[in-house]
């Protein structure tokens, strides 16, 4: 269940967005200023803040900065054009005015809520291919990363390398990836087939 935070002075906005969000399956919590926010929460651990901008004390955009990477999205009832991109400028996801559409808020948080698990899923499987694949050869297992592992250490260094091994098992790939990875990947290289 995703988690969501409302920072709102409003008491019946805040208790009617948090009903809304509720009934459509969203954990919430509430607050009614960026202080009382900050001092209750740790705010890194929501999915999505939905703030007020104009808010007693501090505007609700200064949560954008203070809950990287959690994803801020802003709603008010001085909705201009010059606010929606100046929140836009700071960092905000979206933003919406108010009074709101119920349908409106639903799907923005939705969609939120979609590309921040896509954006996450994007980052893992980008970690996982640096973590099983060196330009060119694919491969998940032990061995296969102890060769990565070896190939990562040996690239840097200025020095010639003797690759050795059966025929067709890969002594050309692995020359390709060393010359790569390696500072003299602008220059050309020259493969000997003994």
């Amino acid at each position: 269940m995703k988690n969501i935070l409302i920072v709102e002075d409003e008491v019946l906005i805040r208790t009617g967005l948090r009903r809304l969000l509720q009934r459509h399956q969203y954990q919430v919590s509430e607050a009614g200023s960026v202080h009382e926010a900050t001092n209750n929460y740790r705010l890194d651990e929501f999915d999505l803040i939905i703030t007020d901008l104009r808010l007693p004390g501090e505007l609700g955009t200064s949560l954008i900065e203070l809950a990287k990477p959690t994803p801020v999205l802003i709603m008010t009832s001085f909705g201009t054009m010059k606010s929606a991109v100046d929140a836009m400028k700071q960092g905000a996801v979206d933003y919406i005015s108010k009074p709101f559409d119920h349908d409106e808020m639903v799907m923005s948080v939705a969609r939120i809520l979609r590309e921040q698990q896509l954006n996450q899923e994007n980052t893992v499987l980008k970690q996982q291919q640096q973590n099983t694949t060196i330009t060119g050869i694919i491969g998940s297992c032990p061995a296969m990363q102890e060769l990565f592992r070896k190939i990562s250490r040996v690239a840097p260094m200025m020095s010639t390398v003797l690759v050795r091994g059966e025929s067709g098992t890969g002594k050309e790939l692995v020359a390709k990836a060393l010359h790569q990875e390696s500072p003299r990947k602008d220059h050309p290289l020259i493969s000997v087939n003994c």
